[in-house]
């Protein structure tokens, strides 16, 4: 049996000591005597995957292969699971390589090779050095590693390592500090190289512009990272119910750098929207996405200035949920709001971000019906993808999570797992959800494990048939984002203002804003800025209609019309109405009406 270093007697280091310990938790590992490989289709999607990467280090290998001829030593390019892409050496060195599959294609993650400075690195993130006997398994206890990880120099994204390994002993001291330059010169490659396709892309987005003046637009470069996009873009996705930017990005991302690949996929999710790629033909380095006419918000966006202090002050029935809102997430107290669509969800997450998150903060809003399994897979590997890197020490806003794709709920479940308690800068958790999470587990849609992961609070914002009295003034608020510059809001009429706070408003705050915003663009050319009943619709105006009235009731306005007309003269009176004087004693008597005295 394999015992750990302390076991044996020695002082090893506790990075050491832990990932022995993790070694052996795995199972069956030191008896390995090579790493495995991964399959032929696996190994090639492997290499199409990380094509930036493998480019930008390209250059330096060739550089470096003639240096180590005649030597023993290797020098490795690894993926973020550990897979050796690349491998230059002398002779001597690689037939040392093969013996353990120390070559293209073998896998030196920790969990199929135990400790070595490949797997360990990559574990935790950062240079490591593995030498002889400090190798988990026997086999492989010849070698000396240094190990550094490749960061993308746009987000931090963990891309790989690259690695040293020869034979231990004093000729390996300096391998650590050449690995650690090796590591700079590629990742100044990754820059150097990123900044001249961003510049390429803004220049061709520049030069396409004049067709595009005043729209609201997305640049993304061939791996979904961001380049630029217009300020409105974010707020005019979400009016118009879009996906927000970050399930965009992520998206990109997922085809792994085929732009073709990830505009077939945004056109699918973005209906009426223009995503365009940039580039040469057959070479996209990017694309942009440019929102519809109806995404585009005829005033500023319509939470502008709401702050938490603001939404409870104007708010009798949301000043309590305000309260308590803050109180869970100032103790980072995952939070779902639940509440009928258009209530205000997004904005109150919003505005708990700015009351609560600090400056600079990042804020994101992951749309869940858009995840995938395979790019959650990715990040949890990795560590730092997009997710992970966007969200740190913020606020991840989760989209409905009862929509999640079943295959990719546990996967989300570990990853918030990891963003929320077990990250150094940890992300502070809302959840909004149009119906609720507790039903949605039992009706089997939705994972216990999720549910408890975006559940530690629950708070459910009520519809705006509930907040009646609030109808007025968030009818002001929206005619005063909606106006356009140089123009006074919209004004109501009391009898119009009476008929839209009857109204029941099915889609809540979102149909308030677009009714609001439909009348302004009816009066922007001129004329009155006074809505009235009649400029309002025909459902609206049904609300306040006053009741049909009853038949008894129209009888007896009849009678005492045709009484007053035939001056008291009961006779004349029934003569007007068509009955005999007796039937109209009748009808005196029967609705209380006092016979007029003889004349």
């Amino acid at each position: 049996m394999n015992r750990t270093p302390r076991q044996r007697g020695s002082t090893k280091r506790d990075l050491v000591l832990c990932s022995w310990l993790r070694s052996q938790g795995a199972g069956g590992l030191d008896a390995r005597t090579h790493a495995p490989s991964v399959g032929s289709d696996e190994f090639s999607r492997i290499l199409g995957g990380n094509d930036r990467l493998r480019a930008a280090a390209a250059g330096l290998l060739d550089r470096t292969r003639g240096m180590l001829d005649g030597s023993d030593a290797l020098l490795l390019l690894c993926d973020t699971g550990g897979v050796v892409m690349e491998a230059v050496g002398g002779l001597q060195g690689r037939r040392r390589g093969e013996r353990n599959n120390l070559q293209p294609g073998g896998c030196w993650s920790e969990s199929a090779i135990g400790t070595n400075a490949i797997g360990t690195a990559l574990h935790l993130r950062q240079p490591v050095t593995i030498s002889d006997d400090e190798h988990f398994c026997t086999a492989i206890r010849h070698w000396a590693c240094a190990a550094v990880p490749l960061h993308d120099p746009l987000d931090g994204t963990l891309l790989g390592v690259v690695d040293i390994s020869g034979t231990p002993g004093a000729g390996f001291g300096t391998a650590g500090a050449l690995a650690t330059a090796l590591a700079a010169q590629i990742e100044g490659t990754l820059r150097d190289t990123d900044q001249r396709m961003h510049r390429a892309l803004i220049e061709q987005l520049l030069a396409s512009r004049p067709r595009r003046q005043g729209d609201e637009m997305m640049l993304l470069d061939r791996f979904g990272r961001l380049v630029w996009a217009s300020e409105a873009f974010a707020d005019c996705a979400a009016h118009s119910g879009l996906p927000a930017p970050e399930t965009l990005r992520r998206l990109a991302a997922a085809r792994e750098g085929d732009a073709a690949q990830a505009a077939t996929l945004l056109r699918d999710r973005l209906p009426g929207a223009d995503v365009d790629l940039l580039g040469r033909p057959g070479a996209p380095l990017g694309l942009v996405v440019t929102l519809p006419p109806t995404a585009r918000r005829p005033g500023r966006g319509a939470a502008d200035g709401l702050t938490l202090a603001r939404i409870a002050a104007a708010s009798p029935a949301l000043a309590p949920l305000c309260a308590s809102a803050r109180k869970f997430h100032e103790r980072a107290i995952a939070l779902t709001l639940e509440g009928a669509p258009g209530t205000g969800k997004s904005t109150l997450a919003r505005a708990l971000h700015a009351a609560c998150g600090g400056p600079g903060r990042p804020f994101e809003t992951l749309d869940c019906s858009a995840l995938e399994a395979e790019s959650l897979r990715a990040d949890l590997r990795a560590g730092s993808g997009p997710l992970t890197q966007g969200t740190r020490g913020g606020t991840l806003c989760l989209s409905e999570p009862a929509r999640t794709p079943p295959e990719a709920q546990p996967l989300l479940a570990q990853l918030l797992e990891r963003l929320t308690e077990r990250s150094a800068t940890p992300v502070r958790l809302i959840a909004l959800a149009s119906a609720p999470l507790a039903e949605a587990v039992r009706q089997g849609t939705l994972s216990r494990e999720l549910q408890l992961r975006c559940a530690g609070a629950v708070l459910r914002l009520p519809s705006l048939a509930e907040r009646r009295d609030e109808i007025g003034p968030l009818v002001q608020h929206f005619a005063r984002l909606c106006a356009p510059a140089g123009l006074r809001p919209l004004r109501f009429s009391p009898v119009a203002l009476e008929a839209l706070r009857r109204y029941d408003w099915p889609g809540n705050l979102w149909e308030m804003r677009d009714l609001i915003a439909a009348l302004e663009t009816e009066r922007s050319e001129g004329g009155v800025r006074v809505i009235g009943p009649g400029d309002l619709r025909a459902d609206i105006r049904a609300s306040t209609a006053p009741p049909a009235p009853r038949l008894h009731d129209s009888e007896k306005a009849a009678i005492l019309r045709a009484v007053a007309e035939a001056d008291g003269n009961l006779s004349r009176a029934a003569r007007r109405l068509g009955i005999a004087r007796s039937t109209l004693y009748l009808k005196l008597e029967q609705y209380g009406l006092r016979r007029p005295a003889r004349r």
